[in-house]
């Protein structure tokens, strides 16, 4: 049985602290208070088709940028517009539930699409299933995660929260989703399954024309890098426009829920390096101490620079 989330209120020493409901069953796994209980628990009923397509991070590890990226391959290029949202054609299965995914999720070039934030182990798994997980370094994700954590107060109640309490949290695994080490080994244990296609955020952000091509490779070699190319790549430059940083940051309610004007947009910055705005040289070291842990050396060159 999953119980009642924690207030987001300060504690006897005055630290405030993100509101998250916990699955028991689940080895207390977190989840945002403002999410439905039930749909996580339905979600993990999910039995996973030949059909699906997940789009799997870690929160604030591209999963918006992504699942768009897919829909406009799939799409020719065509982008959700302002009157559409994302999450309605590509939802979030732990957060609506299995009903919504097998009745609602949109079908598109025969792809039933769906986002998950789950490890692993935890995902409905099928074997002739698509599964594209994005990973971004540890250091802009605890930024970048903490940010949305304020900002989204319905969900969190953490507006008047600091880094540094949350900083501690995302170390020890104790925030929505889990640990975010744990996610990413999951995920890298399986990056040479045939229908797995494991991309860095850093390398889809440094060359989109390449990381674009690949995305559509995985998809089908045989359909979309061709038809992406066709007409002096009149397809791919459309799918390029659409996903940059520039146009996405436009018409802000396709991606997300309304959030106070105060604090920073759902679409931020979307760079990379940028976490010295927050992080001090010895938390730095933590998430880099601890990126070695779990990483071999040749996983760790792959991941490139960042991490």
């Amino acid at each position: 049985m999953s119980q009642a989330p924690e207030t987001g209120a300060a504690t006897g020493g005055g630290e405030v602290l993100p509101s998250y409901t916990s699955h028991p069953d689940h080895g207390s796994y977190l989840m945002p208070a403002g999410f439905p209980v039930d749909g996580f628990i339905s979600g993990l009923s999910y039995e996973a088709s030949k059909n699906d397509l997940f789009v799997a991070t870690y929160p604030k590890n591209g999963t918006t940028w992504t699942q768009h990226i897919v829909y406009l391959i799939l799409n020719d290029g065509k982008p959700i517009s302002a009157e559409q949202r994302l999450d309605q054609e590509f939802p979030h299965l732990e957060e609506v539930g299995r009903e919504f995914v097998e009745k609602r999720a949109a079908v598109s070039a025969g792809f039933r699409l769906i986002k998950t934030h789950l490890p692993y182990d935890m995902t409905p798994q099928n074997s002739k299933a698509k599964y594209i997980f994005v990973i971004r370094n540890a250091k802009d994700t605890v930024v970048s995660f903490f940010h949305h954590t304020r900002g989204f107060v319905k969900h969190y109640n953490f507006a008047d929260g600091t880094f540094d309490t949350y900083f501690r949290l995302f170390v020890e695994g104790r925030v929505d989703f889990g640990s975010y080490f744990d996610c990413v080994r999951s995920w890298l244990d399986h990056k040479d399954d045939d229908n797995i296609l494991c991309v860095t955020y850093e390398s889809l952000r440094s060359n989109p024309r390449e990381g674009v091509l690949k995305i559509a490779e995985f998809l089908d070699a045989k359909v979309y890098p061709e038809r992406l190319l066709a007409n002096n790549e009149e397809i791919l430059n459309k799918v390029l426009e659409h996903s940059s940083l520039k146009s996405m940051q436009q018409d802000p309610r396709r991606w997300c829920s309304e959030r106070p004007k105060e604090h920073t947009p759902f679409i931020r910055k979307g760079n990379m390096g940028g976490w010295d705005e927050l992080l001090t040289p010895i938390q730095i070291e933590i998430l880099d101490s601890k990126m070695r842990e779990i990483c071999t050396e040749e996983e760790m060159q792959m991941l490139g620079d960042k991490y």
